[in-house]
């Protein structure tokens, strides 16, 4: 394996990314069935308070999304190959630091199907000693994240993503100076490549699938599904077929991620529960900032849900998000 440097200051780019590529796509294409990403969406709020434009995101474009591994678990068959790949945890090492505990976590992978809007720039889910997504909401994650004010507590997670496509569109884009610098680039065809870095605090989405002039396949809801068909993938609503694409159309992105400690000492006091933070503890941190920064804010009755709490919480520390070019 070359862990060779990119434009992102802690990011590397592993080439080649899996010691086998075509067992991880049979693997990919035996699962059944798969659901839309816009399932992970939260309230037209939440989607606010994450940066996100409510009148762009809350639609359902043709993405897919399934679980593969959860909690360090394989979910499907030969989803340990990807789990364990030890060419994503020299990665991670060569990133966080060669003493650094790398235990993989976590692995999900995506299926976009053509059509003329791009997955717009967003960060992945961050995690937080005793304060992660199993209990509660991503809005408020994201925007302790943002604040800065939650850092001691922060589990650090390496992100590998990889990618199974040829075809037109679909460039990788992120932002590894920030969202207001420009961004680095991976184009297909992909080849058996993949970038590994903190995807938590790094900006990043995918250009359009397909040709430009491609239509938006309409009529998907939350509830609808793809499957798995001869030479290609299916959506459906129920019984009803919504659109076929064939494999050459449709882009993979499989993501990673592992949980990265300095040291021994630092993992044990996390699996020891030494210094969890409550969410009394992150309430007043952040009542204590407000006030600070003159924001009129009550004591929230439900911190995960009150609007007023939610606004303000948005208003004060959320980043306003790149644009993907086509």
């Amino acid at each position: 394996m070359t862990a060779t440097s990119t434009t992102m200051p802690s990011a590397v780019r592993l080439e080649p990314a899996y010691p086998d590529p075509a067992l991880v796509l049979d693997t990919v294409r035996a699962v059944e069935e798969w659901w839309p990403i816009a399932r992970y969406a939260g309230t037209e709020k939440e989607v606010r308070a994450t940066g996100g434009n409510p009148n762009t995101t809350m639609f359902v474009p043709p993405w897919f999304r399934r679980d593969f591994a959860l909690g360090r678990q394989p979910l499907v068959p030969g989803a340990e190959t990807i789990l364990h790949n030890p060419r994503f945890v020299e990665g991670a090492h060569a990133v966080f630091g060669a003493e650094a505990v790398v235990r993989p976590q976590t692995v999900y992978v995506n299926v976009m199907v053509p059509g003329p809007v791009p997955f717009i720039p967003h960060t992945d889910v961050p995690a937080f000693r005793g304060f992660t997504r199993d209990d509660h909401p991503v809005w408020l994650l994201n925007q302790m994240m943002a604040s800065g004010l939650f850092e001691h507590w922060r589990v650090r997670l390496a992100t590998a993503v990889s990618w199974f496509y040829d075809g037109p569109g679909g460039a990788f884009h992120y932002w590894p100076d920030g969202p207001e610098g420009p961004s680095a680039v991976v184009e297909p065809p992909y080849g058996n490549v993949a970038v590994l870095s903190d995807n938590e605090r790094t900006y990043h989405g995918v250009a359009p699938v397909g040709d430009e002039g491609d239509a938006l396949i309409e009529g998907l809801t939350r509830d609808s599904s793809l499957h798995r068909v001869e030479g290609g993938w299916q959506m459906r609503n129920g019984d009803e077929v919504v659109h076929t694409a064939t494999d050459a159309d449709v882009r993979i992105t499989v993501s990673w991620k592992a949980e990265v400690y300095d040291d021994a000492d630092e993992l044990a006091r996390c699996e020891e529960h030494a210094d969890d933070l409550s969410l009394d503890r992150v309430v007043d941190t952040f009542l204590a900032d407000l006030r600070e920064r003159g924001v009129d804010v009550r004591v929230p009755d439900d911190p995960h849900h009150d609007e007023a709490w939610v606004e303000a919480i948005g208003g004060t520390y959320s980043r306003r998000a790149p644009r993907v070019p086509r």
